[in-house]
């Protein structure tokens, strides 16, 4: 998956569910953390204090979502309508797995979550 398959309102949604998935396990992972990196890196911001206030606001977004399972569906049911098409849905949805599994082991709340995903991306 390369960052340029996305608009910059597509790459702000998958950094949004890269960074819940990164909560996924209570365990903030430095290789996950890279590859969402990537992606803010990728995103075109007015200002330096712009791009800061989406990242915080982004870590809060997963924090406050990731309480329950029906918030988390409610959140990436959300961002799945910023990926109209199956293969962009597919492109998200295997960017998610790829950082989860970067640790080489998926959590049970990890596999949740791709579960959740594929449900609401109709994967």
């Amino acid at each position: 998956m390369e960052p340029s398959d996305f608009n910059d309102s597509q790459k702000r949604a998958l950094l949004d569910l890269l960074v819940l998935g990164m909560y996924a396990d209570g365990n903030l992972d430095l290789i996950e953390d890279e590859k969402a990196q990537r992606i803010l890196d990728s995103i075109s911001f007015a200002s330096d204090t712009e791009r800061q206030q989406f990242l915080d606001g982004s870590f809060t977004r997963a924090r406050q979502y990731n309480i329950s399972p029906a918030s988390q569906r409610g959140y990436v049911s959300q961002i799945a309508k910023q990926f109209p098409t199956p293969a962009l849905r597919r492109k998200v949805y295997n960017a998610l797995e790829d950082s989860l599994s970067s640790d080489n082991k998926i959590a049970d709340k990890e596999r949740e979550l791709l579960i959740l995903v594929t449900e609401e991306f109709n994967l």
